[in-house]
């Protein structure tokens, strides 16, 4: 049986304030077209569909294009909710959209949910478990797990594996190998102290584990064990990755084959580091359209307005930044003025509540802020 796995959409999300839905809408449509060449039996969506917990309209009917091609071609989809998501949001008409095969696992009901399939093989059997902290056991556990292994090991208990068959499972956790942990970006939310972290030997009795979270695709660990990564590059720290679409086909019990579909952006992303005199001659002229840039000068002499001058020989310049000997030894950066113009009021309040806090806000205090700035907005406050 032969799968797509995807993982961190992140619908809706904006590249500094760039808005990404064009990037998006077109990514997903490859997916499409790749899933009419490869004709894969289901698709799995691990995690992080949106980038907010309330997603905007765009995003949301993004999605909502998404499924209907995959269904009206036949392809079972099973979703999961991840860090970002709104999980009841994402819940929503789950009951009526399983007629359709569009499988959600938005909210945490105890342990894993459970779909089988079958082919020639025999049954596979698909868990499905949403992004999970220790304290969401507290309606089905007499003790509350301490760390998040320990929660994701008491949710699987509820899952009763057929062991001579097929067994797949989607989650959303921040997973290690043997203390290993997975190469991350800059577009990822970061915990303190490593408490979030799942030893994948807590996975060991599954033939695949569908990872979601982390924006590179790796393995951890065993090949079994795979994250797919983000479709989109989200952070100029991804610049010079190749984002894929994993393909899992899962054969008779222990055969098991993985390969991965790069996936080509609609828009490019490059860094550039050189002087205003290069930067501005034919040696960079492929960047000055198709490119999301950021840019590093590194003139030594002070410059008349750089920043307005890079702008508009690339028009798809995002970050800005002066590197010279006066910036190394402690001089202004001209990057935090051009990031901040392109930052929204919920990106620019939830750096400073975590640098005030030593913590992100928690889902429901982001809930909270969004409300308040679109009714702001509303007012014309």
């Amino acid at each position: 049986m032969k799968f797509f796995h995807m993982a961190d959409l992140h619908l809706g999300k904006k590249l500094l304030g760039e808005p990404l839905w064009k990037e998006q809408q077109y990514i997903l449509s490859r997916v499409v077209a790749m899933s009419d060449e490869e004709k894969p039996e289901a698709v799995l969506l691990c995690g992080d569909i949106y980038d907010k917990s309330i997603p905007s309209s765009e995003a949301v009917g993004l999605l909502g294009w998404f499924l209907e091609e995959l269904s009206v071609r036949g392809i079972q989809t099973f979703l999961i909710s991840g860090n970002h998501d709104g999980a009841q949001r994402l819940q929503f008409a789950s009951g009526i959209l399983k007629k359709e095969g569009i499988h959600i696992a938005g909210t945490f009901k105890g342990g894993p949910e459970h779909i089988v399939l079958s082919d020639a093989f025999g049954p596979v059997h698909v868990w499905m478990l949403p992004f999970l902290r220790p304290g969401m056991l507290r309606p089905f556990a007499e003790e509350i797990p301490e760390t998040y292994e320990e929660a994701v090991k008491t949710a699987l208990h509820g899952a009763v594996l057929h062991r001579e068959e097929r067994n797949l499972l989607l989650a959303h956790q921040f997973v290690t190998a043997g203390g290993r942990k997975p190469e991350i970006s800059d577009s990822e939310q970061r915990s303190l102290g490593g408490i979030d972290q799942v030893d994948a030997s807590v996975f060991g009795a599954f033939d695949y584990v569908a990872l979601g979270h982390i924006h590179r695709p790796q393995k951890m660990g065993d090949v079994k064990i795979r994250y797919a990564g983000s479709p989109l590059k989200y952070s100029f720290s991804e610049w010079n990755q190749t984002k894929s679409v994993t393909v899992a086909e899962l054969r008779e019990k222990g055969s098991l084959s993985v390969r991965k579909l790069p996936l080509e952006p609609k828009t490019e992303m490059a860094v550039l580091k050189d002087t205003m005199e290069a930067l501005a001659s034919e040696k960079y002229r492929k960047y000055r359209e198709g490119y999301y840039l950021s840019i590093v000068m590194t003139d030594e002499e002070t410059l008349e307005h750089p920043m307005e001058r890079l702008r508009k020989i690339f028009p798809g310049m995002l970050e800005f930044a002066v590197e010279n000997r006066r910036s190394r030894s402690g001089g202004i950066s001209g990057s935090a003025e051009l990031q901040c113009l392109k930052k929204t009021p919920l990106d620019l309040f939830g750096e400073f509540y975590e640098k005030q806090n030593g913590i992100p806000m928690s889902d429901t205090e982001q809930e909270l802020l969004e409300e308040v700035i679109k009714s702001m907005e509303e007012v014309g406050v």
